[in-house]
């Protein structure tokens, strides 16, 4: 979820909702994600998380009634009594506005609700705005997986949150 920190801009104060991705989201998805990660994930990718039975891939749209335009995802996986947060991004013209962190607060609440206990995910060392807001939400690193992103050989930080 990388954002210029030296734009300010100010929060989304318009309504959102949540809804689970479909396959007729997946360009917009694509889209998001394409401007987002230095290595993004493949159409193929979104396609098999939108059919895993415990995968859900849950949207933040406007609710303008035939313009329900995609403002950002989160990627995330319940599995037992664990949440795992696998990939989160918003419009690059929509960062630092809350709705990544609306985004994480709705999956924490529906973990929370499905009897998670702790929520897990991996992020780049680099990613400073990502690492504020996991740790602005309870998030604390517990380890790293040296040379994880194999565009960059850069380490991946693993977080973890009891819910």
């Amino acid at each position: 979820m990388p954002v210029n920190s030296s734009k300010k801009s100010k929060r989304w104060e318009n309504p959102l909702i949540f809804t689970p991705a479909t396959a007729a989201d997946l360009d917009a998805l694509m889209e998001i994600e394409g401007r987002s990660f230095p290595s993004p994930w493949s159409r193929q990718f979104f396609q098999a998380e939108l059919e895993k039975p415990y995968a859900t891939v849950l949207v933040a749209r406007t609710p303008t009634p035939g313009n329900e335009n995609i403002l950002g995802y989160i990627v995330f996986w319940l599995l037992f009594d664990e949440l795992h947060i696998l990939n989160l991004a918003v419009c690059p013209s929509c960062r630092r506005r809350g709705i990544a962190t609306r985004l994480l607060e709705e999956v924490l609440h529906q973990a929370r609700a499905h009897g998670c206990r702790i929520a897990w995910l991996e992020v780049r060392s680099s990613n400073l705005p990502a690492l504020s807001l996991y740790s602005s939400l309870g998030f604390r690193q517990i380890g790293v997986r040296k040379g994880y992103y194999h565009d960059t050989g850069e380490d991946a930080l693993i977080f973890s949150c009891q819910l």
